[in-house]
């Protein structure tokens, strides 16, 4: 199972520029009953932080948003450039060259497929 997870604030100042309603976006997964978020930092770091329920429960509170999807297994991901970017590699998505904010891979993940739902 595969959770994005999408914050509305962030520190950085070109998505403050251009992305509208989420800044950043992070893939979670679960392997073994345990949560890893893959938060982008910059260009070739990555840091993998464990999750708890509780603690998706907190960033709930602070403003994220969540879709499960119902992949089982994640992608590798090869220096992304973007948390857009990483997100689409560990999700497999490689035919959507337009997808560059998170507003733009919301609305790719949130089509009426069947296959995501939101979370807590």
């Amino acid at each position: 199972m595969i959770i994005v997870a999408f914050a509305k604030k962030t520190s950085k100042f070109i998505p403050k520029i251009f992305c509208r309603r989420y800044k950043h976006c992070a893939p979670i997964l679960k392997k073994n009953n345990r949560f890893i978020m893959l938060q982008f930092v910059k260009y070739k770091h990555i840091v993998k932080i464990p999750l708890t329920i509780n603690s998706i429960k907190l960033l709930k509170k602070a403003g994220w948003d969540f879709i499960q999807l119902n992949k089982h297994n994640a992608h590798t991901y090869n220096m992304p450039k973007t948390c857009v970017d990483l997100t689409k590699q560990v999700l497999g998505i490689k035919k959507a060259p337009f997808i560059q904010t998170p507003n733009a891979l919301y609305a790719k993940i949130k089509r009426p497929s069947g296959r995501s739902k939101f979370i807590c």
